[in-house]
């Protein structure tokens, strides 16, 4: 047992003067608090070189290029040339070649979609007309051919073979027209290129005529961004050449600089049901977008180069003023009224206020100016 106290009693009288030199040691304390609590960092975040603090970050101001952002609602549309109209090229009963056409459903070109059949109606029998067509067809083929070795014998005048010719021409493109979609279940109804059905104008067992929309097809073609736009940033519209947006059913950021996109025009007026100015923008397809569908838009402006800009975290609003919190030489903080001008949704422009090269506070402004507020308690002392 002695021998364990002749162990531990020194080890402990060792660790003891050690905390007791770090405790009177001013410069190794400091190194552990400096941990701890702060540390600076340079990096490189959009332009500006930036200091960590305890509590707050420091930003040294420079001028860099920026362009201004409005945000806006929108909604993603189809180019009026990615639309076709399928029509019924004859009169009679619709049947729809499958139960699952609805609108949505992906199609190919040649696809096979409705078919049209009169074999039960009194009138517009399609059957009975293609017969009475096609038999039109044969007859006129006949005198024409008739026709021709008569006018090489020079029997008949060159006016009568030119009529001939002509009725054979008209009956055979009325032929052609029918047959290359006519089968004997009727008139048969395909899908006009890749794509989905966008609506469907007819039900099972409908009765149609001639030139009826039966269905209509989106074409995988160019999409349009509608953005609409309050009439306050009309002298902006010019400079709006490029727009990013996103959709809730995605995760994707979309830029239409990267999409062959530009922008097709702008209203001159509001519309017949709202107040604000829409703004177009065509831009490749893409399978992760849906027609119909409404996006949130970022239009984003002309390059100003010599900006000079601070994140919107650092900036404060007291009585409709707008003002910054600016670091001196010393560490004390001032604050700075400015005058602001366009955002992008993350930093603003600063027209008047700071000057380059000045430290601005952009993250912990709050907390400072809490500290401002308060003010320190008075020392008490008690007299025995």
């Amino acid at each position: 047992m002695k021998y364990v106290l002749l162990l531990v009693v020194p080890a402990f009288l060792y660790l003891l003067h050690g905390c007791s030199a770090n405790n009177n040691n001013p410069s190794a304390r400091n190194q552990i608090v400096n941990k701890e609590s702060s540390h600076e960092k340079d990096h490189e975040a959009a332009g500006h070189d930036e200091q960590t603090g305890a509590d707050h970050t420091v930003m040294t101001l420079k001028k860099e290029p920026f362009s201004f952002v409005i945000k806006a609602g929108g909604m993603i549309m189809t180019d009026s040339k990615g639309i076709e109209i399928i029509t019924a090229k004859s009169s009679g009963i619709v049947k729809l070649s499958e139960h699952f056409l609805f609108p949505g459903v992906k199609t190919v070109r040649g696809q096979h979609l409705f078919t049209i059949s009169g074999s039960q109606l009194a009138d517009d029998n399609t059957e009975l007309n293609f017969r009475q067509i096609q038999a039109d067809f044969e007859k006129a083929r006949l005198n024409y051919e008739r026709a021709q070795s008569l006018i090489a014998d020079r029997i008949i005048t060159q006016e009568h073979f030119l009529d001939k010719k002509n009725e054979f021409e008209k009956a055979r493109n009325e032929y052609n027209n029918l047959n290359a979609s006519f089968k004997e279940s009727g008139n048969v109804i395909y899908s006009p290129a890749n794509g989905y059905i966008r609506e469907i104008y007819v039900t099972e067992g409908q009765k149609v005529i001639t030139g009826q929309p039966l269905a209509s097809v989106v074409k995988e073609h160019k999409l349009v961004l509608k953005a609409d736009l309050s009439p306050g940033y009309l002298e902006a519209l010019p400079s709006i050449q490029k727009v990013n947006f996103t959709v809730g059913y995605s995760k994707r950021f979309f830029r239409t600089d990267e999409m062959n996109g530009r922008r097709i025009s702008y209203g001159k007026s509001t519309g017949a049901n709202s107040f604000y100015i829409p703004v177009y923008f065509s831009m490749d397809h893409d399978p992760d977008l849906i027609e119909g569908t409404f996006a949130e838009v970022y239009l984003i402006g002309k390059v100003i180069e010599d900006a000079l800009v601070v994140p919107n975290t650092a900036l404060m609003e007291e009585y409709g003023r707008l003002y910054v919190f600016v670091e001196d030489e010393d560490g004390d903080f001032q604050k700075r009224y400015v005058t602001t001008g366009s955002d992008n949704g993350e930093f603003t422009e600063i027209l008047s206020g700071l000057n380059e090269h000045e430290a601005v506070v952009v993250t912990g402004t709050y907390n400072i100016r809490l500290s401002r507020l308060s003010s320190p308690v008075p020392a008490h002392s008690h007299n025995h």
